[in-house]
């Protein structure tokens, strides 16, 4: 399990939120932060303030806010240690106060092949206290529906509060309502201002309302004062008490329904095929809290016994990027942001969905279907597969980040994917109803080849798109053998004897092109440079992946493994550079070049340990330099291998689409 204190510094929270609704993150002071449950996956709420947890044992004098930095100053504050331990969707939190053991596990559902359970907008969050007799919780959510506090109003109802504003329409994004809910509400504060009248030592924002949490800790009852709101000095907050005996859980749940429209994004969502309103979520998630809590973690029992345990959490909390990246409509259609903040691309390709999804298509194929429909329909005219689905878009693909012109990996890429999607499913309808589209895909790809293999046209034509490589090069050349071979399959499936004989013609003429790009170590970079590059072979990775046969013979493909185990490997002590000249040293010719890909680091481990090798060291430097630095749930696109840490001059790519391609241990 992943372990942090308080002292450490996160880049970002394990996430909590179901596929395609937006996620909240509890970060390791017990704060709530990054908040994108209201359409706003591009411009987070970077923290909730008016969330809240306190409790007062009886044994102890005076009360606490179990947090640290919590804005509250005249009620105490957690002084001990926070450890907190994240296993994806689960969260553990503890501390400790004198003999008093605190523990607060929040959790949002993620179950196999549960398309309903694991798209509940909602979090639970449940608090334990032992070795103390009796005492009160009390927790507090602010209402954040619609852009603006005017019109926000809080509504009691039997076991919680609703959060909702009078005065959204239809062009707001947080249109909608929120709910709080306990299994067991003995008081309910309705509405209380988060917001502390200013005085002359104070600036407004800087310190919150702390009168509601002194006469808890006095042992009064708060005021409650529901109302709506109407001046911006105003901003309502609900808290619900709730007395505890000793080692008794209380559960909570947050649950959130937005409806509003976004001017990139005017789709409903999945989750109101299911609930009418936030309530009703809350409830549902209430009735069903133990089951949904033990099944959301059955599937990290497939993971086997046999892998290191660092690499087994490494895998589990890789799949974070279900609840950060994940759209899901109320059509079902579905798609993974690149990066929702800095590259809000829907569904990118060329070694990023493809990764991205790996944990979708053992899990939930039927949100890979819907993908791959999606990709296919839209397709040029001449065969040119997109990049992606559009920027903030289900509606809008784009050609490529730097297109054009036009990028060569695209293609055997979408090949790729549809075989796999067969090879998981069996779902052969699928592929004859797309085989034609299938063969425009392949034939564009042949528009592009010269002697057999695809030529880049020194313009950023492929996935790595800030690297001028012109001619030939190993990564795409290595993918485009790996397109062919598994469209020989598909050709077998379909029965088109004609286009398998052509295939077979150009998958040896490609062969016999890319083996002259072996040095007698390992496959050349791209026309012009000297250097061992890291996906030399990702074509490979595709075989392997798929169970077809290799790209080239076994031994080129084991010397070129380690080779790059032996330069890539040691070249920086962080982690493992894309590029190294045979000397040992990362080559700067890009940022590309200088820079490790996580996504594509772990990928070439996993095929170098199923061909023998010993690779699990890189992986495993790889991980640990993530959680040194509280990468592990908003994992970047790439790192300066140099320093260890994501690109200063760049925003680097949030949360990446490629994160889980650990799952290919799983394969």
């Amino acid at each position: 399990m992943v372990v942090y204190r308080d002292s450490d510094r996160l880049s970002s929270g394990l996430p909590l939120g179901g596929i395609g609704t937006g996620k909240l993150e509890i970060d390791n002071k017990i704060k709530i932060v990054n908040v994108t449950i209201a359409n706003n996956w591009n411009n987070p709420i970077k923290i909730l303030r008016g969330f809240h947890i306190f409790i007062k044992p009886e044994e102890l004098k005076e009360g606490l806010i179990l947090q640290k930095n919590s804005g509250i100053t005249r009620v105490r504050e957690i002084n001990g240690e926070i450890l907190y331990e994240g296993k994806y969707p689960i969260l553990t939190i503890k501390t400790k106060i004198d003999k008093i053991n605190v523990t607060i596990q929040a959790f949002s559902p993620i179950i196999q092949n549960d398309i309903k359970n694991s798209t509940i907008p909602a979090v639970g969050i449940g608090v334990k206290i032992e070795n103390s007799k009796r005492g009160i919780i009390a927790v507090s959510f602010p209402n954040i529906v619609g852009s603006v506090s005017i019109g926000r109003i809080n509504q009691k109802i039997k076991s919680g509060v609703v959060h909702k504003n009078l005065k959204t329409n239809d062009y707001d994004p947080a249109k909608g309502e929120t709910t709080i809910m306990t299994d067991k509400p003995d008081k309910i504060i309705t509405q209380y201002n988060i917001k502390r009248q200013p005085t002359q030592d104070y600036w407004i924002n800087q310190y919150e309302n702390e009168e509601p949490w002194i006469k808890l800790n006095q042992g009064e009852t708060p005021e409650d004062q529901p109302h709506e709101v109407t001046g911006h000095r105003d901003e309502p907050a609900s808290m619900i008490i709730t007395e505890y005996q000793n080692n008794e859980e209380i559960h909570y749940v947050y649950s959130w329904y937005f409806t509003g429209k976004h001017v990139y994004y005017p789709y409903g969502h999945y989750y109101q095929n299911n609930f009418k309103n936030s309530q009703e979520v809350a409830e549902y998630f209430m009735e069903n809290y133990e089951k949904l809590k033990i099944k959301s973690s059955e599937w990290h029992e497939r993971i086997p016994k046999n892998l290191p345990e660092w690499l087994r959490d490494a895998i589990i909390n890789s799949t974070y990027i279900l609840s950060t990246s994940t759209w899901l409509d109320e059509k079902g259609r579905f798609g993974i942001y690149e990066a929702p903040q800095n590259c809000p691309y829907l569904g990118t390709i060329g070694t990023c969905y493809e990764f991205g999804s790996l944990p979708v298509i053992l899990m939930f194929p039927e949100l890979e279907k819907s993908f791959l429909e999606q990709l296919a329909s839209n397709i040029r005219d001449d065969g040119y597969v997109p990049h992606d689905l559009g920027y903030n878009s289900l509606d809008a693909p784009t050609d490529g980040t730097t297109a054009p012109p036009r990028w060569k990996d695209l293609n055997p890429t979408f090949i790729l994917l549809i075989y796999r999607y067969f090879k998981f499913t069996k779902d052969l309808d699928f592929v004859k109803n797309i085989y034609p589209k299938l063969i425009k895909v392949l034939e564009w790809e042949f528009s592009v080849c010269d002697n057999g293999l695809p030529i880049l046209e020194g313009s950023m034509d492929s996935a790595f798109d800030a690297t001028v490589i012109r001619g030939r090069d190993s990564y795409v050349s290595s993918l485009f053998i790996a397109s062919l071979i598994a469209m020989r399959e598909i050709c077998k499936l379909v029965g088109d004897y004609n286009t398998l004989k052509l295939i077979e013609e150009k998958l040896n003429v490609a062969r016999t092109a890319f083996i002259k790009m072996f040095n007698g170590r390992y496959f050349k970079a791209w026309n012009g440079i000297d250097g061992c590059f890291i996906a030399q072979i990702f074509g490979e990775w595709w075989c392997e992946l798929l169970g077809l046969e290799s790209i080239v013979d076994d031994d080129k493909l084991v010397s070129a493994l380690n080779w790059i185990i032996r330069l890539n490997g040691s070249a920086s002590k962080y982690c493992v550079p894309n590029l190294v000249s045979d000397d040992g040293r990362i080559i700067t010719l890009s940022p590309q070049t200088y820079s490790s890909w996580p996504r594509m680091v772990f990928a070439t481990c996993w095929l170098a340990y199923r061909k023998g090798l010993d690779s699990l060291g890189l992986c495993e430097k790889e991980w640990n330099n993530l959680v040194r630095q509280g990468l592990v749930w908003d994992q970047p696109s790439r790192i300066d291998a140099r320093t260890g840490k994501p690109d200063p001059l760049i925003n680097y790519l949030d949360h990446y689409i490629g994160s889980p391609s650990l799952w290919s241990f799983l394969f």
